[in-house]
């Protein structure tokens, strides 16, 4: 089986599980998010895996004030934002987030529009990461 179904079996099952009691016609977007608990099982799953993108979508200056080990930036607000998107390999899965998630989301649904299919967003975004405590790499103090 590809890695990416298996990248793909593996979200839909934590998905199920974590979201038990919910109706089954909830829509894409819900399904693709994910908690910060199920990000850091993909991310620890997943690190150094060439086919596993994950991606920053916050402004510069937020990046540099702390982010997630292995994140490319694209930050939401450049001009070349949906330019820098499309040129993205459509066959590998990403791991996308922002602030809060309204960016990662918004990101998401214009990767379902470019026709992305591997892809899910940190539904709390970095305060929820942060929240739960997880690591993040910091700029040196001076």
């Amino acid at each position: 089986m590809k890695r990416q179904q298996r990248i793909w079996i593996q979200v839909m099952l934590m998905l199920l599980v974590g979201v038990s009691g919910c109706m089954a016609s909830a829509e894409k977007a819900t399904e693709q998010s994910v908690s910060p608990r199920q990000f850091k099982l993909l991310l620890d799953e997943h690190r150094g895996d060439p086919d596993v993108v994950l991606l920053d979508v916050r402004t510069p200056q937020e990046y540099k004030n702390g982010h997630i080990e292995g994140a490319l930036l694209v930050d939401f607000y450049a001009n070349d934002f949906v330019d820098r998107l499309k040129a993205l390999d459509r066959q590998k899965s990403y791991l996308i987030y922002c602030r809060s998630g309204n960016r990662s989301a918004k990101t998401l649904a214009i990767f379902e529009k470019l026709g992305f299919h591997h892809s899910y967003h940190l539904a709390t975004g970095i305060k929820g990461w942060s929240r739960e405590k997880y690591p993040l790499v910091q700029p040196p103090e001076r």
